[in-house]
């Protein structure tokens, strides 16, 4: 068997406090795991609400190599402008075909094994997206065979949907996994294929919040059912990631791992 890959997924990052809980411990990660590769979504990474260049170039600076994206990625409206601009970040693959960016891309580890990321969205209480499935097999089929793994983040509601495409990729991927829903779950695996799979990585932010954001004005919001703006906690957030050990000689995962580093 080829030495394994060892890949870090790191779930939704949530505001500052998210990102300051990355840069306090990525580093020792990296370094305890002898992680080669680090995939983290970042749609909720300014003040909860999308991406933008600056903050992705400090989550590339400190060891990822890709981020994916979701519903809020045009949140920060700037982004339209710059997310062709590097392919470290993508967007979900079946979003309308006139949507800047790319969903999937290629990038190597330090030695040089060729990873492909791709990102698709769910459609059971999403939105009316193209089809996820259909999508995800445009992509498989153009990624060439001397990747060494394949990873696939579904950002989407539904469990049974999420479950579905890690089915659907059976064989086929070396990792689904879900984000969106900011809670992890405990049900990581890998099929018999080879295939390893988790629900949802859960996010890196405060959980004392209700999925990262301040509890007074989402339960104002669910309560009263008027508009409420949605401010994000910004201190104490836990880190919830996933490490899956991968080998590339087959491109099938060999073990999965969840991560907690709780607030200090």
């Amino acid at each position: 068997m080829s030495e394994s890959l060892k890949v870090l997924v790191i779930g939704d990052i949530i505001g500052k406090a998210g990102r300051r809980a990355l840069q306090e411990h990525l580093p020792t990660l990296i370094d305890s795991h002898c992680i080669d590769f680090i995939i983290a979504n970042g749609e909720n990474m300014a003040h909860g609400f999308g991406l933008t260049q600056n903050l992705a170039e400090d989550m590339f600076n400190l060891g990822v190599n890709v981020l994916t994206n979701g519903n809020h990625c045009w949140d920060q409206r700037n982004f339209l402008n710059v997310i062709d601009d590097d392919d470290r970040y993508i967007r979900p693959m079946n979003f309308t075909s006139h949507a800047p960016g790319r969903g999937w891309t290629i990038q190597e580890t330090a030695a040089g094994h060729k990873i492909a990321v791709i990102n698709v969205i769910g459609q059971v209480f999403m939105g009316s997206w193209d089809c996820p499935f259909a999508a995800v097999d445009r992509a498989i089929q153009a990624i060439p065979e001397d990747v060494s793994a394949i990873i696939v983040d579904m950002h989407a509601e539904a469990t049974s949907e999420k479950m579905g495409m890690g089915w659907y990729l059976d064989g086929r991927a070396s990792f689904v996994y879900g984000t969106h829903t900011h809670i992890p779950t405990c049900d990581e695996i890998i099929h018999a294929s080879g295939t390893a799979y988790q629900t949802d990585i859960g996010m890196t932010g405060s959980y004392q919040s209700i999925i990262g954001m301040k509890i007074e004005g989402a339960l104002k919001r669910m309560v009263e059912r008027l508009p409420q703006r949605f401010e994000a906690v910004e201190r104490g957030a836990s880190i919830f990631a996933t490490l899956v050990s991968i080998d590339p000689g087959n491109r099938k995962a060999t073990a999965i791992e969840r991560i907690h580093i709780p607030p200090a």
